[in-house]
């Protein structure tokens, strides 16, 4: 136990237990009813790699008795800025509150989309149950596929049908007390299957963005003095160098980025295909072209005056400033729909059909070029961050020439 001028003792703790930050994220305990959480106070050198890294929590906290309180969700902490520099972590139990850290860790089980996505399906499910008088959880197997039978009447897509058939599932594995979960039995199975071939609807994937489309980009926006033109060039050189999902570009923040002289490299703190919030790097090669991901990145660094060790993101909005005349990065974070905008408005400038392209279409770009060009499978996975082999060759758009080679080479 502790005591400062910032924190006093919470007079009803039943125990507090030091632990680091890895245990805290691979415990994944999760704030529910008041039952759990976590209690900082911070004193971290400034400036040193480790308070870079450790600074990036939650900016979502409540005092509650003198302690400052942040709460665990899922796998992450949510939030919180530090003005001092920290490092002593604990983890307070409430009494009595076994049921709803059972509850935290279960959800920790699933991402926190997921999850959220789980309670959403399940509350339709258990809406129709009341309405019906029948059980929810435990579930009727008869029950469930006569709810998706309606479903499918009222023409609702298959992915919703999907989508509450794994939430019934994962709520019964969830229950202890449930001996056979419904969703095991191979007649809902068959039923699922069977709504999914009636239901299913050609892919109509984007295509991926090839080097002489982002040269024309460069070429129009990439020489200007302007932030917005080099904060987009910056976008779309970046995704595709370093095979970046939209999400991973604009969670990027300036003290993830670690400058060399020859290459750089960015930490990703999240990402789609790592569960467990591990982080991982990705490596950006210095290239000297100029469709120089690196040069460009320097380029925009200089011209928005980012600072070294920021917690701010690296991808922000721009205001126009009228004290200076020129455009400047100001707080927040870019919007999905407003990076696609800001995409699709470029290829349309350039001359480029932009019903064709989305924000994907960078990723797949750049993971189609290192195919055709023979990248080792095993970098060209790491790279991408792809957990199997079947979701990195769907990202890989093959040639025409790529695919005469194979009966080209049969000798015939």
């Amino acid at each position: 136990m502790f005591q400062d001028e910032e924190c006093s003792i919470v007079p009803d703790a039943s125990r507090l237990t030091n632990c680091d930050i890895t245990t805290v994220i691979a415990k994944g305990l999760d704030e529910v009813n008041n039952a759990a959480w976590l209690i900082t106070r911070v004193i971290i050198p400034f400036g040193s790699s480790l308070g870079s890294r450790l600074t990036r929590f939650p900016k979502r906290s409540v005092e509650k008795d003198g302690w400052l309180i942040f709460q665990v969700v899922g796998t992450k902490l949510l939030s919180i800025k530090f003005n001092k520099f920290i490092f002593d972590l604990f983890i307070l139990y409430r009494k009595n509150s076994y049921k709803q850290l059972l509850q935290g860790v279960l959800k920790a089980s699933r991402a926190s989309n997921t999850v959220l996505k789980y309670e959403r399906c399940f509350a339709a499910w258990q809406a129709w149950c009341t309405e019906n008088k029948v059980s929810a959880l435990p579930a009727n197997t008869e029950d469930i596929a006569r709810f998706f039978m309606e479903q499918f009447t009222n023409k609702a897509p298959f992915s919703r049908i999907e989508g509450i058939f794994y939430s019934i599932k994962w709520h019964h594995d969830c229950d202890p007390t449930v001996a056979v979960n419904p969703c095991d039995k191979k007649f809902l199975r068959l039923t699922l299957e069977g709504l999914k071939r009636i239901a299913a609807k050609p892919v109509c994937k984007k295509e991926p963005i090839t080097t002489e489309i982002l040269g024309k980009i460069v070429a129009k926006f990439g020489s200007s003095n302007n932030l917005m033109n080099i904060r987009l060039c910056t976008m779309c050189l970046l995704s595709f160098a370093g095979f970046l999902r939209n999400d991973e570009l604009i969670n990027i923040r300036e003290c993830d980025l670690d400058i060399h002289p020859s290459f750089i490299r960015i930490f990703l703190t999240k990402s789609k295909t790592d569960q467990l919030k591990i982080g991982s790097w990705v490596y950006i090669a210095k290239i000297g072209s100029h469709l120089c991901p690196v040069t460009m990145l320097l380029k925009y660094i200089t011209m928005a005056q980012i600072t070294e060790f920021s917690e701010k993101f690296l991808i922000r909005p721009v205001v126009y400033a009228q004290s200076i005349q020129a455009y400047r990065l100001r707080n927040g974070q870019l919007s999905y729909s407003r990076c696609r905008e800001i995409f699709k408005n470029a290829l349309k400038e350039v001359g480029v059909d932009p019903t064709k392209f989305g924000l994907h279409s960078l990723r797949s770009g750049g993971a189609t070029a290192a195919a055709s060009l023979g990248v080792p499978d095993r970098l060209f996975k790491k790279h991408g961050r792809w957990l199997s082999d079947h979701s990195k060759d769907g990202y890989v758009n093959e040639s025409v020439k790529t695919q005469l080679s194979v009966s080209l080479s049969l000798g015939l």
